[in-house]
C-alpha cells in the first residue's frame, strides 16, 4: 500500500509528514532556492545547453518542492503505528529513500538520493547528478526508469518513496 489519497497533476492530498521531515524538506527547499546560482556555477562554468538544462531542472525541482510543502499535513507526535505510514512521498526528491525493483534480475535495491557533497560513504547513497540519480529525480511510484552505464542498460521500477530524516 502506498498512500491513501487522490493524486492529480497539481494537488497531492493525503501526504502526511512528521514535523521533523516537513522542516527538513522546507529547509532543503530554501537552501536550493537561495543557493541556486552557486549550485549551477559549481557544476557548469560556461554557458551551454547542459547548463541551461540543469537550470531548468532546478527551477522545476523547486516548483515541485514548493508544491509538496504547501500540500502536506503535518502529524505532531505520532505513535509508533502511525509512524509506519508517514513520510511517503509522491515523487523522488533529494533526501528521499527510494525502493527500486531491478527489472533485469528481479531484485530490490534501496537508495538514498543525496547531493554529491553529502556522502557518508554508504553504498546505498546515490547522487542526484549521477546517471541513475538524474533519471530518478521527480519520478513517481510505478514509473519505469531506463539508464545506461557504459554499454549496460538497466531497467528499474520505482516501488516506493519515503523521506527518512538522517540522525546527526
Amino acid at each position: 500500500m502506498y498512500l491513501k489519497g487522490r493524486w492529480d497533476n497539481k494537488v497531492h492530498s493525503g501526504i502526511e509528514l512528521t514535523a521533523h521531515a516537513y522542516n527538513a524538506i522546507l529547509s532543503h527547499l530554501v537552501g536550493i532556492e537561495e543557493g541556486r546560482d552557486e549550485i549551477v556555477n559549481e557544476f557548469y562554468d560556461d554557458s551551454s545547453d547542459m547548463r541551461d538544462n540543469f537550470i531548468h531542472f532546478l527551477d522545476n525541482y523547486t516548483d515541485k518542492l514548493d508544491e509538496l510543502v504547501r500540500s502536506v499535513q503535518i502529524v505532531d507526535k505520532p505513535n509508533r503505528e502511525k509512524l509506519k505510514i508517514l513520510n511517503f512521498l509522491p515523487y523522488v526528491i533529494i533526501g528521499s529513500v527510494v525502493e527500486l525493483e531491478d527489472l533485469n534480475n528481479n531484485s530490490t535495491k534501496v537508495y538514498r538520493i543525496i547531493s554529491p557533497y553529502e556522502s557518508r560513504g554508504s553504498e546505498d547513497e546515490l547522487s542526484y547528478v549521477s546517471a541513475l540519480g538524474r533519471e530518478l529525480m521527480l519520478k513517481k511510484p510505478g514509473d519505469i526508469i531506463r539508464t545506461q552505464i557504459d554499454s549496460e542498460v538497466y531497467l528499474y521500477s520505482v516501488k516506493l518513496i519515503r523521506y527518512e530524516c538522517w540522525e546527526e
